[in-house]
This record gives structure tokens, sequence and C-alpha cells, in this order.
């Protein structure tokens, strides 16, 4: 597994303690991670120089080959065409907050909309503290809506299975069902919850109503998850179409933990 790991972030600013939760990907395979940032060697100071060295040698002693890629400005050109020339199967979006060129938003939006990479998104500024030895792993909510996109959301999730703790299933009701669809709602529940336990999966499931986006963030604190993943663009119209790319977005915005959307 080879990752991508795009920042605008100082070198200062990104240690290796950020990244310390992402080395957990190494049992599920992790080999190489690609740095792409935006500091040219040539304005690096000594103390910059010396911090990027040590968390490389860091990564190195682990057992993980890791590269600095840098350009002026991150853009959605940049990210993808480096994510392609390197070959990854993970890109993971650690930007700051305060960005304007181009604005944060417009970035991992047209990410969202345009990669056929899934996307890990870090909410550092917002990210609460995590509590103590829990990794991005160790508790999920995963939200579906039994579309094709969220299938393959599902699939690439269990390919983590060997570092995945807890998984919540969440599905979102937007308008009344009938007595039928909320049968049909629970049997799909219970299936998809199958297929984790059938994986050694601690898994529950469960149904929320309201605003998609706003009921994912909600099970999201409701069961003090470490990570969300989705599926990028809902295509199934069951129960409605209840998802789109400006409902992954607000999800990706709002959380207060990372955001992974596979496409």
């Amino acid at each position: 597994m080879k990752l991508l790991y795009a920042t605008n972030l100082g070198e200062n600013t990104l240690s290796f303690n950020m990244i310390e939760d992402l080395l957990v990907l190494k049992q599920a395979g992790l080999e190489e991670i690609v740095f792409l940032q935006t500091i040219p060697d040539v304005m690096m100071d000594k103390s910059e120089t010396t911090a990027r060295e040590k968390w490389l040698a860091d990564l190195s002693d682990l057992g993980i080959t890791a590269r600095v890629l840098t350009e002026e400005v991150l853009s959605l050109t940049g990210i993808l065409n480096a994510a392609k020339k390197e070959e990854v199967s993970l890109i993971v979006v650690n930007l700051d907050g305060k960005t304007n060129n181009p604005p944060r938003s417009s970035l991992i939006q047209n990410l969202i909309k345009y990669s056929p990479i899934p996307i890990l998104v870090l909410n550092i500024s917002k990210q609460v503290a995590a509590e103590k030895g829990k990794g991005f792993f160790d508790h999920i909510v995963f939200t579906t809506d039994w579309s094709a996109v969220s299938e393959k959301a599902l699939t690439y999730l269990l390919g983590f299975k060997e570092i995945l703790g807890a998984v919540e299933i969440v599905n979102v009701i937007n308008g009344k069902l009938t007595v039928r669809d909320m049968r049909e709602l629970k049997e799909r529940l219970a299936h998809t919850r199958k297929i984790c336990l059938d994986e050694d999966i601690d898994a529950e499931s469960h149904i929320y109503a309201g605003q998609t986006p706003e009921e994912i963030i909600t099970a999201s604190k409701d069961y003090r998850a470490t990570l969300i993943v989705l599926g990028a663009i809902s295509e199934k119209p069951l129960f409605k179409k209840i998802f789109n790319k400006s409902s992954t977005y607000s999800v990706v915005e709002e959380a207060a933990v990372p955001v992974l959307i596979v496409p």
C-alpha cells in the first residue's frame, strides 16, 4: 500500500506525531508515504531540515519508505497528477483551514468530485482530542444507502479488517417510510451487519432520521467515532436519493474527526 499525504502545513507543524495515527496502516500493508508539500527546500532553515530528516528517519525505522515532493501551491491538478504518477491507493489531505489559494473548501469539493482514489480528509483544526490509545480506525461510523458507491465503500473498508475496531452502520431516513419500506431497511441493515460480523468485525446498525449530513455528524458524536466512512455520491434512488456531492462535503466540513470518502 502506498499513500499520498498532501498538505500545506509547515515543516515545524507537520511532525511525526501528526502522522502517527496513520502508521496503523502498516498492518494493512502500508509500505510507502509520498508527502506533497508547499514548502520549497530552498526556503527551509536548518531547524526545519533537521525536523524533516528526523521524522523521515523515524518512518524508515518502522519499515516505511517516505519521500517529499514540493509545489508552490497545492492544486487539484497537482494532487491528482502526483497520485496518478506515484500510483498511490489512498490520498490523505491535511490542509490549513485559513488557506485561500486555492480556498480549502473548493479544493476538497473538487477532490471529492474528481478523484478516482479514496480520500482521507484530516480536520486537524476541528479535530477533537482522541481518547487515550484511540486511533483513526478504532471506532468507525459507516454510512450507507446501499447504492453502488456505498457498497464499494463497505468493500474498501473491509480491506482494513485487520485494524478495524467497532463499526457503527448508519442509514439516514429523510421522510416517512411505509411498514414494508421499514422492514426492508431493517433487513438490509441486518445483512450489512452480518457481512461485518462474518469478517470478525464488531458491528451494530442504527437508523437515524433527518438531514443526512447533520445526522451523520450526530451519529459520530453519539458513538464517539474516530473516523467517518462514506461513499462519495449516491446513485441509487432507494428511499430517495439522499446523498450528493454537496452533502458529502458538508460531512467533511462539519466533522470533528477524519472522514474517508470512497469514490
